[in-house]
C-alpha cells in the first residue's frame, strides 16, 4: 500500500517523535509524525529530505517548537477562527436544537454578523483576552443600525462562546480565552404601576372585541391572554413561547390555611436558565383554559367529522392556527397600551414585554414575598431582584401566591362574552 510506513524510527523511544518513509513513494523522503503532551491528536509533516540525520534534526527541532507552542496555550493542529466557525456552524445545524429546545439559527447569524468579520483569519489559539477587549471597543463603532448597548454585547458574547467551546472539544485550543464582556448597566427596569396595570387589564376585553370581526381578532385574543399570563406568573416571553400543554399541572393544596378551592396551578418553564416549575397567580390560569377553548374550536372547525378534539400535549399553547409558536407580541402590546391610554414610555424608557415580568416582581415584593422563593419562581437570583427592585421582604412565596387573590380578575360581562 502507498501509505504504508517503512523504515520507522522512534527518536525518543516514547512515541512522541517518529520519522518514517512511505512505501511506494517515488522519492524516499522522510516524514515525521509528532505528538505533544497535553494536546489532542498528532501532527504529520514532511521533512523534505532523504538524509536520515537531517530528518532527525528537523523532527526534533519541530517537536521542541510545537512543545513550547502548546505549553504557551497554542494548539497542535491550528485553525483560523473562520475555519472553526464554519465547522461549528455545520455541527450546530446538524444538532438541530439547543439544550433548551431553541434554534441555533439566531446564534450562528449573530456570530457571522461581526465576530467572523473581525476574527476571521486569526488563528483561533492566538485569540486572547486582550483581543476581546479590542473587539468590544471595535463593536461600539461598527454596527448596522445603531450603537450596541453593553447588554447587547453581553448577549453577543453568549453567541461567540460556543465557537470556542467547540474548538476546545476538538483540540484546536487548550483553554477558553477570557472574554471580559462590558459590564451590564444596572438600572431600575421600566414597569407598570398597579393603577396602570388595572387599566391595561380591564381594557383587554374591549381591545379584543374591537378587532373581533377583523383578521387581527385572533392575534389580539392570543396576545391579550399572553399579557395576562406574563403579568401573573413572571415568566420571560421566551419561556412563554416554549410553553406546551404537557407542561401544565394542577397541584393539590395541602396547606390547611389555604382559602382557595383546594388546588393551585403550576407549570414547567424552559428558557435561558434551564427548566423550573412556576406558579400561576390564582385566577390567571383562566387565560390558559380560554386559549384551550379557542384552540379546540379551531381544531374542530378543521376536522368537523371528529366529535371531540383537544390540542396535542406537545403543541405550543400560544400558537398560530398551524400550531407553530407565536414569535412576536411587541406590536400588540403597543396597540393595547394605546387603546388603554397608558404611555408606552416611562421616564424616557420604552415599556416592553419584559415590563410585565417586572410588574410581577414589583407586585410580589410589595406584598412581602420572600425574595428567595420569588427568585426560584422567576428563574433568577436574589442578587438580581435586589439589584433591579431594591426591596427585601420576608414571607413565603407559595403561601402568598396561593392565598392572595388579584383584585378584579373577573371582567365586566365576563370572558365568555368574547366567544
Amino acid at each position: 500500500m502507498a501509505d504504508r510506513e517503512i523504515d520507522r524510527i522512534d527518536l525518543q523511544g516514547n512515541g512522541r517523535v517518529i520519522i518514517y518513509k512511505r512505501e511506494g513513494s517515488k522519492k524516499p523522503i522522510w516524514q515525521t509524525r509528532i505528538r505533544v503532551p497535553n494536546s489532542t491528536g498528532y501532527k504529520v509533516v514532511t521533512t523534505k529530505t532523504t538524509d536520515q540525520r537531517d530528518a532527525e534534526r528537523f523532527a526534533l527541532n519541530l517537536y521542541e517548537e510545537l512543545y513550547m507552542h502548546v505549553k504557551a496555550g497554542g494548539a497542535l493542529n491550528s485553525k483560523t477562527f473562520k475555519q472553526v466557525c464554519d465547522e461549528w456552524t455545520e455541527y450546530a445545524t446538524e444538532m438541530g436544537r439547543t439544550r433548551f429546545d431553541g434554534s441555533w439559527k439566531a446564534t450562528t447569524e449573530r456570530v457571522a454578523s461581526y465576530a467572523l468579520d473581525y476574527f476571521g483569519n486569526r488563528r483561533i489559539e492566538t485569540i486572547q483576552e486582550s483581543d476581546f477587549t479590542e473587539y468590544w471597543r471595535w463593536r461600539k463603532t461598527n454596527f448596522a443600525r445603531k450603537e450596541p448597548t453593553n447588554n447587547t454585547l453581553r448577549r453577543e458574547r453568549t453567541s461567540i462562546l460556543p465557537v470556542f467551546k467547540y474548538a476546545l472539544s476538538k483540540g484546536y485550543i487548550s483553554k477558553m480565552p477570557e472574554t471580559n464582556p462590558p459590564k451590564e448597566k444596572s438600572e431600575r427596569r421600566p414597569t407598570f404601576s398597579e393603577k396602570e396595570w388595572i387599566t391595561i387589564r380591564d381594557s383587554i376585553p374591549g381591545w379584543i372585541k374591537e378587532a373581533s370581526a377583523l383578521a387581527t381578532g385572533r392575534d389580539r385574543f392570543m396576545a391579550g391572554h399572553c399579557f395576562l399570563v406574563l403579568a401573573n406568573t413572571g415568566l420571560r416571553i421566551g419561556e412563554l413561547r416554549n410553553l406546551r400543554w404537557r407542561d401544565l399541572m394542577e397541584v393539590e393544596q395541602k396547606d390547611p390555611s389555604y382559602e382557595g378551592e383546594g388546588a393551585y396551578y403550576a407549570g414547567k418553564a424552559t428558557g435561558k436558565t434551564g427548566s423550573r416549575e412556576f406558579i400561576f397567580y390564582p385566577g390567571s390560569e383562566a387565560s390558559i383554559w380560554l386559549v384551550r377553548k379557542q384552540r379546540r374550536a379551531e381544531l374542530k372547525a378543521a376536522n368537523p367529522d371528529l366529535e371531540d378534539i383537544t390540542p396535542p400535549l406537545d403543541e405550543f399553547i400560544f400558537c398560530h392556527p398551524n400550531g407553530k409558536p407565536i414569535k412576536e407580541f411587541r406590536h400588540s402590546l403597543h396597540s393595547l397600551l394605546k387603546f388603554a391610554g397608558v404611555p408606552v414610555e416611562k421616564d424616557g424608557k420604552p415599556r416592553s414585554i419584559y415590563s410585565l415580568r417586572h410588574y410581577f416582581a414589583t407586585r410580589q415584593l410589595s406584598m412581602e414575598t420572600s425574595p428567595f422563593l420569588l427568585a426560584r419562581n422567576m428563574g433568577t437570583s436574589i442578587e438580581m431582584l435586589e439589584q433591579h427592585y431594591g426591596q427585601v421582604v420576608t414571607s413565603t412565596l407559595a403561601a402568598q401566591i396561593s392565598k392572595a387573590r388579584p383584585a378584579g380578575i373577573k371582567f365586566p360581562g365576563g370572558w365568555d362574552s368574547l366567544f
